[in-house]
C-alpha cells in the first residue's frame, strides 16, 4: 500500500515543532554519514526546466521532482521509498511540503546562529516563502514586531495586515528595504529577485541574515557589501550553494568571499559556529536539498495521527523478483 498526501494536508497538519525536529534529524544523519546526496539534474524544456533530486537518508530513499514553467509556476512531487524493500511508501504533492521544510531549515539555522531569541526581525519579501517563514519563526521565537518591505506597496500592506491578524504580532510595512533592516538583530530574505534586494551597509552590527532566495544562478538577494561583512556563511549544503546560488558564486568569483568561511549547517549545529577575523554579521544561505524533503516526508509517514489524513492507494510499483541466485550485472547488460 502507498499513501498519498495532498497539498491541503500540509496547510493544517504540520506544526513548527514537528517540522523542525524532522529536518534536524536529517542534518544529524548527514553529520553521522548516513546520507547520500548526488548532484541534482536540471533539464531545460524551452519554457522552463524539469529538476530531479535523488537522495538516501538512512532507512529511506527517494527523490523530488520539480517542474518550472516561466510565467506559470512550479509543481513539486516527492516520492518516499523504503531502503530495505524498495517499496514506494508514499507520494507527496510537495509545494507546501517544500515551504514548510524550507522554513524549518531556516528556523533550525536561526536557532543555531542567533544568540538570544529575538523579539523583532526585518523581512524582505511578501510572497509564498515569506508567509511560510514568518509563520515558522513566530512559532519558535517570541516575536512581537516585524518590519517588512517588498517593491509593491499594496502587496506589502496586505501582507502586513494579514500576518498581523493571523499571528497576533505587529507587522509593519515600510517604504524601503533600509527601513525594514534598520536596527534588526535578524533579517530574513525570501524573494525571487534577480538583483540584490538589500544594501549590506544597512545591516546592524551583529545581525544574522537568513537568506533563502537566490537558489539559481539567475537570482540574487545579497549584495557584495553584505557578504563582505560576513564573519561566516552557514550553508545547508556548501557545495550546492557555491554551484547554484549567485549570491555565493558571484561573491567568490569577485574575491569578496573566501570559501573557507562557508560552513555546513550540520557541522555548525554539532560543533558550533566558527569564529573568523573581520566582519560583523553572520549569513545563512540555503538552496534546499532532497535530504530535507525526505526528512520531513519520513517523519510525516511514520506519524500515526498524520497518517489518518492520507489517502490509501493500491500498490503502484510491482516487484520484479530476481529469478537467478546471484544477479550478474555484466550478463544483464549483455542481454
Amino acid at each position: 500500500m502507498t499513501l498519498f498526501y495532498d497539498g491541503a494536508f500540509f496547510e493544517k497538519s504540520i506544526s513548527a515543532d514537528v517540522a523542525i525536529r524532522a529536518v534536524a534529524a536529517g542534518f544529524d544523519a548527514e553529520a553521522d554519514g548516513k546520507t547520500q546526496l548526488p548532484p541534482r539534474i536540471d533539464t531545460p524544456t524551452g519554457s522552463g526546466f524539469i529538476r530531479v533530486m535523488p537522495a538516501v537518508l538512512d532507512d529511506v530513499m527517494g527523490l523530488k521532482v520539480m517542474t518550472l514553467v516561466e510565467g506559470l509556476g512550479n509543481r513539486y512531487l516527492v516520492l518516499l521509498y523504503d531502503v530495505k524493500t524498495g517499496g514506494l511508501l508514499a507520494l507527496f504533492d510537495a509545494d507546501e511540503l517544500t515551504r514548510v521544510r524550507t522554513a524549518a531549515v531556516t528556523a533550525l539555522a536561526g536557532i543555531a546562529m542567533v544568540k538570544a531569541p529575538p523579539t523583532s526581525l526585518g523581512l524582505i519579501g511578501t510572497g509564498f516563502e515569506a508567509v511560510g517563514h514568518l509563520r515558522m519563526l513566530a512559532g519558535v521565537w517570541p516575536l512581537k514586531n516585524v518590519t517588512v518591505f517588498s517593491p509593491h506597496a499594496e502587496r506589502r500592506a496586505r501582507f502586513a495586515d494579514a500576518m498581523s491578524h493571523e499571528l497576533g504580532i505587529t507587522v509593519t510595512a515600510t517604504g524601503s528595504s533600509g527601513e525594514a533592516l534598520r536596527g534588526q538583530p535578524v533579517v530574513v530574505l525570501a524573494t525571487k529577485a534577480k538583483a540584490p534586494v538589500i544594501d549590506g551597509k544597512d545591516l546592524a552590527a551583529g545581525c544574522v541574515v537568513l537568506s533563502i532566495g537566490s537558489t539559481r544562478l539567475d537570482l540574487r538577494e545579497l549584495d557584495h557589501a553584505a557578504v563582505a561583512r560576513a564573519t561566516v556563511v552557514v550553508a545547508d549544503d556548501p557545495q550546492m550553494v557555491q554551484l547554484e546560488s549567485a549570491d555565493i558564486a558571484e561573491t567568490i568569483a569577485a574575491g569578496v568571499l573566501d570559501p573557507a568561511r562557508i560552513v555546513a549547517l550540520s557541522k555548525a549545529r554539532r560543533d558550533g559556529i566558527p569564529a573568523h577575523a573581520g566582519g560583523d554579521v553572520a549569513i545563512f544561505k540555503s538552496v534546499g536539498t532532497a535530504l530535507q524533503d525526505l526528512a520531513l516526508a519520513r517523519s510525516i509517514y511514520h506519524d500515526d495521527a498524520l497518517r489518518a489524513s492520507a489517502e490509501s492507494l493500491p500498490e503502484l510499483t510491482r516487484l520484479k523478483p530476481f529469478s537467478a541466485k546471484a544477479f550478474d550485472l555484466a550478463a544483464s547488460t549483455r542481454a
